[in-house]
C-alpha cells in the first residue's frame, strides 16, 4: 500500500472522526434543558417572550471580554459539577448569559440558570463566595437569534439591531442587554445565539 493512499485514508477517517464527534455535541446541546419561555409574538427577525421566574447563580467579573466569559463560566461549572458543600452535581442547562454594563465597559454578570427543581432554600452552597444566587421576576424580554460564533463585536452589532428595531415598534427597553450562549466552544455547527432585553411596557 503506497504512502499516498495511507495519507489519503488517514485523512478520511479523521474526517469521519470529526463529524461524528460534532454530531454528537450538535445531539448532546439538543438534549440540554433550557430555560422556559414562551414566544408571545414574532416581528421580523425579533421574538417577544414571556419568561417565567427562574433561579439564577452569578459571578461578577471585570477584564476583557474572553476572559470574563472563561473565568465566569470556570467558576459556575465548578459550582454545578460538584465544587459546593454538599458535592452535589447539579444539571446543566442552556443558555450562558452575559449582562454587560453598559456604564462599566470592562465589567459583566455572567449567569447560569438553575434547572427547574432548583430550590433556592434548600440549594448547596457554593465553595466559591464569588457565586451569588438569585430568583428573577416573571418578565417580558425581545430576543434576536443568530448562528455561527459570536464575538463581542458581532453581540454589538446585533444588539444595535435590536435596539433599533424595538424604537420603531415604540417598545421601550429597561435594563442591561443580556448576550446569550447556548453552546459550547468547541462545538463547531448548529450553533444559537442570542441578544436579548427586557421590555418596560408591553403587555399582552
Amino acid at each position: 500500500m503506497s504512502i499516498k493512499l495511507l495519507v489519503y485514508m488517514g485523512i478520511i477517517v479523521l474526517a469521519l472522526i470529526f463529524t461524528g464527534w460534532q454530531t454528537y455535541l450538535s445531539m448532546a446541546q439538543n438534549s440540554t434543558p433550557n430555560q422556559p419561555y414562551r414566544i408571545v409574538k414574532k416581528e421580523g427577525d425579533i421574538e417577544i417572550r414571556f419568561y417565567p421566574p427562574a433561579v439564577e447563580a452569578s459571578v461578577q467579573k471585570s477584564g476583557s471580554y474572553s476572559n470574563m466569559m472563561n473565568s465566569g463560566f470556570r467558576d459556575l461549572a465548578g459550582y454545578i459539577f460538584g465544587g459546593n458543600d454538599k458535592s452535589e452535581k447539579i444539571a446543566m442547562t442552556a443558555p450562558v448569559k452575559a449582562e454587560m454594563n453598559d456604564n462599566l465597559k470592562e465589567t459583566a454578570k455572567i449567569t447560569f440558570i438553575m434547572p427547574e427543581n432548583f430550590e433556592l432554600d434548600k440549594k448547596p452552597n457554593p465553595l466559591s463566595s464569588k457565586i451569588t444566587f438569585s430568583e428573577t421576576q416573571p418578565v417580558y424580554a425581545a430576543a434576536i437569534t443568530f448562528g455561527g460564533f459570536a464575538s463581542l463585536g458581532k453581540m454589538e452589532s446585533y444588539k444595535v439591531q435590536l435596539l433599533a428595531k424595538l424604537s420603531k415598534l415604540g417598545l421601550e427597553p429597561v435594563g442591561n442587554v443580556q448576550y446569550l450562549y447556548y453552546n459550547p466552544p468547541f462545538q463547531l455547527f448548529n450553533r444559537r445565539n442570542e441578544v436579548l432585553v427586557q421590555l418596560s411596557n408591553f403587555s399582552e
